[in-house]
């Protein structure tokens, strides 16, 4: 097993963490006030800017949203008029989902219990950008304990149900499992009595064993799931979901197998935005 290409994957999630972490850590106190957008809503609640005067976080109630600085038209501590704010200003404001997002989880592949593997561990992490609404799309990678070893590379979509802090969702990822140790699965051909003439009946067929080597394969795994951020921008996931991958094997004289993998997936971890 090529340990070192798991411990890398699990630095750069650690570094994920403790970079955001620090980011958010920088500054010690938010003010409070009415901020104005230039699309014309007004949200009340408390607000820090970046260091850099780039992105403005806002806090109300139990909702928590990072936006660029640059959409803000004002910020006011006197309460706006009631024909601009509309029939009120709510504490608990609807989130406008943050472009970039984070979710690192980990969680088994639950099968039949008389498989060789029954629920095998998965790891997986990935960035996601929201592009349009309630849409957004990521790129991921991970570490999954199969027959062998695999790094699985995937482009996800998700679609959030609701923009508020807690939210369902629905996610698909599809992309490739990528072998990083050596195939554990053997071909074994047998070569009936009536080809080889050199077998005296009834006596044993002539066996032998072929070591294959592993190319990896296709996965596709729709989920849903439900995402639940703290004002401070970190936040729980959860999902349940329908995996599929297909292992693709290679041996001698151009042999190929492939095994087809049906499981329902089950993962539990932790989002940053």
């Amino acid at each position: 097993m090529k340990r070192w290409i798991i411990m890398v994957l699990l630095v750069f999630s650690a570094v994920v963490v403790f970079a955001q972490s620090a980011y958010y850590q920088r500054a010690s106190q938010f003010e409070r006030g009415y901020i104005y957008f230039k699309d014309g809503s007004v949200f009340k609640g408390s607000y820090l800017y970046s260091p850099d005067m780039d992105k403005i976080r806002i806090n109300s109630g139990r909702n928590s949203m990072v936006l660029d600085a640059s959409e803000v038209e004002k910020i006011s501590k006197m309460r706006p008029p009631r024909q601009y704010a509309g029939d009120d200003i709510k504490d608990d404001f609807t989130v406008k989902p943050p472009r970039l997002f984070n979710i690192t989880d980990a969680g088994l592949l639950v099968g039949n219990p008389d498989n060789s593997q029954s629920a095998p561990l998965v790891f997986g992490t990935a960035m996601f950008y929201n592009f349009h609404g309630n849409f957004s799309a990521g790129a991921g990678l991970g570490v999954e304990f199969l027959k062998e070893t695999y790094v699985p590379l995937s482009l996800n979509l998700m679609y959030k149900l609701k923009s508020t802090r807690v939210t369902p969702y629905f996610n698909l990822q599809a992309g490739y499992q990528m072998p990083v140790e050596d195939s554990r699965a053997l071909y074994y051909s047998v070569v009936p009595d009536y080809i080889s003439s050199s077998i005296i009946w009834p006596g044993p067929w002539p066996t032998s064993q072929t070591e294959l080597e592993a190319k990896g394969g296709l996965l596709l795994n729709p989920t849903f799931g439900i995402l639940s951020f703290n004002r401070f921008g970190y936040g729980f996931n959860m999902s349940v979901g329908y995996r599929f991958h297909r292992l693709r094997y290679s041996g001698e004289n151009d042999y190929n197998l492939d095994i087809d993998f049906n499981r329902l997936s089950v993962k539990l971890g932790v989002a940053i935005n």
